[in-house]
Formats: C-alpha cells, structure tokens, sequence
C-alpha cells in the first residue's frame, strides 16, 4: 500500500512538472520608450505604437478602479479591450492553444492586470491557468500531499468563516494558531510545507516604479510583522489572504529565500470572509486533490466567477473572483 501511495505521489509530481513546463511565458519588458512582449516559444512578440508611460497610466487607473471597487462602464471595458489589442495582438493564436500562461515581467509592472484583459469577450483569468515571475520563471515539481505540513495562523476579522481550519482538516499535520496570539518569533527558523496567514496586511503599492516598500507588513495580535521575519523560515508555498500582498516585493523576495516556489495573494485590498474563503476552500481542496498551484488557483478563480454571474453586479463578480495572484519563484 506504501509503495502504490508513492507511486500516486511520484505521478502527481510528475504531472505538476510537465503542466509548469508547458506554458507558454510571455516575457514583458520596455525597450526605450516602449514596452515588448514577447513568446518564448517563437519569434511572435507585440510592442505597441503607445508608449510605455501611457500604457502604465492605463493600468493604473484600472488598478484604482479595482481598488476602490469603482463601477465598471463603457469606458472601463473599452480600455480593457484595447490594451488586449495592443498587447496581445499576433501572440493571440499562440495564447488561445497554450495550456497556461506565465507573465515574466518587471516589479515596475507588478500593477499591470494582464490577466483581466479579455480574449474573445472573457478575462484571461478564466480562460487559462495563468501565473507571474519576477523574472525568468522556472518549472518545478513542488506539490502539496495530504500529508504535508502547514504553519497556519488566523484572524477572527479577515477569517470569519474559519477556512484556516478546513486547511488544517485536510492537512492535519499542520499547526493552526490565532493571529492575536503570535507574532514575529513564530517565524524564526521555521521549517513548513506550506504557510497560510489570512490576517491584514497593509502595503504601499509601487505602481510603475522598481523600488519597493520595507515597510510592507501584515498584522498580528503581538505586532506587525514585515518580509523580514521570514529572513530564516522555510517553506514551499506561501498564501497570505492580506490585503494587496500580491503587490509586495519585499514579500516575494522573502518568499524566494525561503525556498518556496509558489506565493499567492491579493493584489487588491480582498474581501474579508464570503469569497475569500471560498478561494481558499477551493484552492487548497485542489491541491490536496494533486492539483498544481496554478491548476487549483485557475479551477478557484473561474468557479468563483461562474458563481456569481447571476448572484451580483459585474463590478462584485470580478472584486469576488480576480484578487488573487500566483508568483512561480
């Protein structure tokens, strides 16, 4: 019975290899004044005839609208379009045939929502599996098993619903704590298959520029912490359900020097309860089913979509469904 549980295993790992290596990764950087994006696969690239500045105030004024929950109208949708068509342009025969998509971009670029744009009338989001890399990304076979092992910690306000204890159910292994009760010491030297922290975060988005905020932290009963009270923990997947995290580079790097391949969070201020704890309830079910990280974040996203077509207004269906983001490390 061990034997064939670790051959299921090996599998799993396998296929996760095979999924990551197969995406297409477009590659989006700025040549003088203007932006290139560009296959690997091939020769297909786009750089449009706006410049890069211009290009960055569009999705800056979409980050905002995203933010702030503005509502969505003509205007709103007709930017989104045009920025598909001016970036994607001849890579789109390429994006609609490819598997999963990674965008290897710039911090600089960390505002750009390139998976809201639509392909044929729908978000890319829910169209494909998609991931970011701050720069070259690179395959892996990192895969949770039920039997891994998780540093969970929890705040009654952003986790009302307890989803942090039907990870700990599935995973139980891991070690669930209250966020009112721990705070940096929790971190030092830990050594975890995975940390899930949903509590709040507050970050100071870059919005065009490389250089990131130290001060980018998340919020615990005995004091916030910042990227550095992860300095000497390891572990091979992050999700921190805290506010923007999405955008925090110190965060990221922090994550990369753990050793972990995949970090996940909202790069807009997300909802607290309701439907992030169904992107956790989904996200995690299906990593425990052998998914891939961008397998169970595409499956969470594109449900929570569906969900609420008919449930709420455009607006709410894409603040519920899109906040979150996957970095491959």
């Amino acid at each position: 019975m061990e034997l064939k549980r670790s051959l299921v295993t090996a599998l799993l790992l396998l296929a996760s290899f095979a999924a990551e290596a197969s995406c297409m990764v477009l590659t989006l950087q700025q040549q003088g004044t203007r932006l290139l994006l560009q296959s690997d696969a091939d020769s297909n690239k786009t750089s449009p005839e706006r410049s890069a500045k211009d290009i960055s105030k569009d999705f800056r004024q979409i980050y905002t609208a995203l933010e702030e929950t503005q509502e969505w109208d003509g205007k709103f949708d007709a930017r989104l379009q045009r920025l598909s068509q001016e970036l994607y342009g001849p890579l789109l025969p390429a994006m609609r045939k490819a598997s999963c998509i990674v965008f290897s971009i710039e911090p600089r670029f960390m505002h750009f929502a390139l998976d809201l744009l639509p392909i044929d009338g729908s978000p890319l989001f829910v169209q494909k599996a998609v991931a970011f890399s701050l720069g070259k990304p690179r395959a892996d076979t990192s895969s949770l098993t039920p039997k891994s092992r998780g540093l969970i910690v929890r705040d009654l306000d952003t986790d009302p619903e307890d989803g942090a204890n039907e990870v700990r159910k599935l995973y139980p292994n891991s070690i669930l704590h209250n966020a009112k009760n721990v705070g940096a010491k929790l971190f030092v030297e830990a050594n975890y298959d995975f940390l899930l922290i949903s509590a709040h975060g507050f970050v100071t988005p870059a919005l065009g520029s490389d250089l990131a905020d130290p001060d980018d932290s998340i919020r615990l009963g005995k004091g916030e912490i910042n990227a550095d009270a992860l300095a000497k923990a390891k572990f091979k997947l992050l999700y921190l359900d805290s506010c923007q995290l999405g955008m925090s580079k110190p965060f990221i790097d922090a994550a990369s020097r753990s050793g972990a391949r995949h970090y996940l969070a909202p790069i807009i201020s997300n909802e607290s309860g309701h439907s992030s704890t169904l992107t956790i309830r989904y996200f995690f079910g299906d990593l425990n089913k052998g998914k891939t990280p961008m397998e169970a974040l595409f499956h969470a996203r594109k449900r929570l979509y569906q969900d609420f077509q008919s449930k709420a207004s455009r607006t709410d269906q894409i603040f519920y469904a899109y906040p979150f983001r996957l970095y491959i490390l």
